[in-house]
């Protein structure tokens, strides 16, 4: 018979239903958790001394009171998701009286964005809205065009509900946001109607325009449309109007900041009917092109004076452009070239 000094004295064991869980896909900052349960197998009481886990993002929770042979108790794991998505692997380290003293929990799965595809639709951060686009461009309409249409999409990026006030936008452009109040993460059109009847000018134009909201951290939101209007011509009448250069472009040469050189460039009508200059207009301010007259009958012809002034011009190649819009039903848009080498 045994001696009682020599009995083994009885043993606290500890046996978990499972060591690992796969949460799966988990939506990025969003809180989960998931419950781990043990069994008390052995014979004494069940003391849980310290959980700890492998990074900050993971959180246990657990009962400190014993846990009596043959008794359940269980240990909550709280994961919060990285900010981008990728596979996660964590380790939840248990310390107990139990035998033995140290057992290794694992979680696993992959934070997932699950607004990833209306984002890549929206790369362009104005506040807390994304954009598909904040420059739209109608391309060629003509001026009896009263309705063209574009969209621009957006993308709410934020956990707060943004309302579109109202848009500021010159008259010719109307807009309207579908839905006019965002909630978080949700996805809008802005719907851009341009009228071409009301814009009383030729050539490219381009305007920048308001969109005024209550994003607290950018409220106000410029956008851009361009586009480039051209005349229409009824096809019922005959035009048979035909503006001709002897040259395109010219070039100054090198000259010095601050001088102003002029070039004189020829016009002239060779097709049958009158033809009407519209508009001649620069790429900039510092050059000036004048227009000896708007209205050149078959055969004459008329010249456009430019004036280049290099003050405050940079070293170095200075490309400019000039615009002549006229009643050439063939080319109603002529672009003349002006370069100098800024010494």
């Amino acid at each position: 018979m045994q001696s009682a000094w020599t009995q083994t004295p009885p043993k606290a064991t500890i046996k978990f239903d499972e060591e690992m869980f796969d949460f799966g896909s988990v939506v990025i900052s969003v809180k989960t958790a998931h419950e781990f349960y043990f069994t008390n197998t052995g014979k004494k009481p069940i003391k849980l001394k310290k959980v700890t886990a492998s990074c900050g993002c993971t959180t246990p929770q657990w009962d400190s009171l014993p846990v009596l042979p043959g008794k359940r108790g269980k240990i909550i794991v709280f994961f919060e998701c990285f900010p981008l998505e990728k596979s996660f692997d964590k380790t939840i380290s248990i310390e107990s009286n139990a035998e033995p003293n140290i057992q290794v929990l694992e979680i696993k799965g992959r934070c997932v964005d699950p607004y990833k595809t209306q984002k890549s639709r929206n790369t362009l951060p104005i506040g807390r809205l994304l954009f598909g686009q904040t420059h739209v461009n109608f391309d060629k309409i003509y001026n009896n065009v009263s309705l063209k249409q574009k969209e621009i999409s957006f993308f709410n990026n934020s956990d707060d509900t943004i309302k579109v006030d109202e848009f500021q936008t010159p008259a010719y452009l109307l807009c309207a946001a579908s839905p006019s109040i965002i909630l978080p993460h949700q996805e809008g059109v802005i719907y851009l109607n341009y009228n071409a009847t009301m814009v009383n000018e030729f050539g490219f134009k381009l305007e920048k325009f308001k969109m005024l909201t209550n994003d607290k951290d950018f409220p106000v939101k410029w956008l851009t449309v361009s586009a480039e209007i051209l005349e229409y011509f009824d096809t019922t009448h005959q035009n048979n109007a035909n503006i001709f250069l002897k040259e395109s472009s010219f070039e100054f040469g090198k000259i010095k900041v601050g001088d102003i050189k002029t070039h004189t460039f020829e016009i002239k009508n060779t097709g049958t009917d009158t033809l009407f200059i519209h508009q001649v207009k620069s790429s900039c301010g510092c050059t000036e092109a004048i227009l000896s007259k708007d209205k050149i009958a078959p055969g004459k012809t008329a010249q456009i004076k430019v004036i280049f002034n290099t003050a405050g011009a940079t070293q170095g190649i200075n490309n400019k452009r000039i615009t002549l819009i006229s009643t050439d039903r063939k080319n109603p848009v002529i672009y003349i070239g002006v370069s100098v080498v800024v010494d």
